[in-house]
């Protein structure tokens, strides 16, 4: 079986991005996913008990190797669009400058209003000091 034991949407991304880009602007963006009509949305949720989806955060940390960085927020809006969910990191800080870590995010509910995840946003206290982004992989109904 594959990552996704259910029925699945595709990943997402933001509109005219490429779905493998990574390390790219803008902080705040809508997620859109091929083929998720409303009715679609709707026939998968009546068929389902629980939804899933993983979102993975990557970051490159800045040449500054030491430095401590402040904690970010990141915030996750739900495709009902009235829940979010919120999560802290701490900084980016890795032993060689290279290097790229991951920290994933794993969603799963029996609240099926809830996914697919719409948009995200990353509050960092004015620390632009390293690259990141973000990987949103497909939401699965089972």
């Amino acid at each position: 079986a594959g990552p996704c034991p259910g029925l699945a949407l595709g990943g997402a991304h933001p509109p005219g991005a490429a779905p493998a880009s990574r390390f790219s602007l803008p902080l705040s963006l809508q997620l859109e996913y091929a083929g998720a009509s409303p009715v679609q949305l709707r026939f998968l949720r009546l068929h389902s008990h629980r939804a899933a989806q993983k979102v993975s955060y990557s970051c490159r940390p800045a040449p500054e190797r030491g430095r401590p960085q402040p904690d970010k927020e990141i915030r996750f809006l739900a495709d009902s669009r009235d829940h979010s969910y919120a999560a802290s990191l701490q900084g980016c800080l890795l032993d060689n400058e290279s290097s790229i870590t991951d920290t994933i995010f794993q969603f799963s509910t029996e609240e099926l209003w809830l996914l697919p995840l719409r948009d995200l946003a990353v509050f960092h206290n004015g620390d632009a000091s390293h690259q990141f982004g973000f990987t949103v992989g497909p939401v699965c109904f089972s």
